[in-house]
């Protein structure tokens, strides 16, 4: 091998070198090199794995809040109709009690308008049956039995529809 330019002890030797310097590199440098870099990977998958969770958490936090607004509308709306069905109900209270106060102004304007009314007939029957008495004694020139003359006008006006008669204790 010394005629191709190779020298057997130097070629073991520079064999030896590299298989010692390749253990050497293989275990100073390449298990800790590739130590580190599954570490590495670990850490990125663990905080992918963080980010998926606090995404996920994210998103699960965003539906509480939108349902959360949803609930918060859905009673504001409720409490708003119970509000209009109250403020209904009361004015339909109101305007009831108004129109029953109508009516019983009405009422008792009614009744009091017939109370005058009977009161001014019986006052015009009144002087309807004095004057006709009055009539009835100078025509005649005498008195005249004042009851029965009474029960005739009476009888009279009952007949034209003037109403029950009505007496004087005069």
């Amino acid at each position: 091998m010394e005629s191709l330019g190779i020298n057997l002890g130097f070629l073991v030797s520079q064999l030896v070198n590299f298989g010692l310097l390749a253990v050497l590199l293989w275990l100073l440098l390449y298990k800790p090199v590739l130590n580190m870099l599954n570490q590495r990977k670990e850490r990125i998958a663990r905080s992918m794995a963080d980010v998926d969770a606090a995404r996920e958490s994210a998103a699960k936090a965003q539906q509480d809040y939108d349902r959360k607004i949803a609930d918060a509308q859905r009673k504001a709306q409720e409490v708003i109709a119970q509000a209009a069905q109250a403020s209904e109900q009361v004015g339909a209270g109101i305007k009831a009690e108004a129109q029953r106060e109508a009516e019983a102004i009405r009422q008792k304007a009614r009744e009091e308008a017939a109370a005058e009314k009977a009161r001014v007939l019986a006052e015009v029957q009144n002087q309807i049956a004095g004057l006709s008495m009055l009539a009835t004694e100078r025509v005649l020139g005498q008195a005249v039995d004042e009851n029965l003359q009474r029960r005739l006008i009476d009888q009279f006006l009952a007949e034209m529809g003037a109403g029950a008669p009505a007496r004087s204790g005069a």
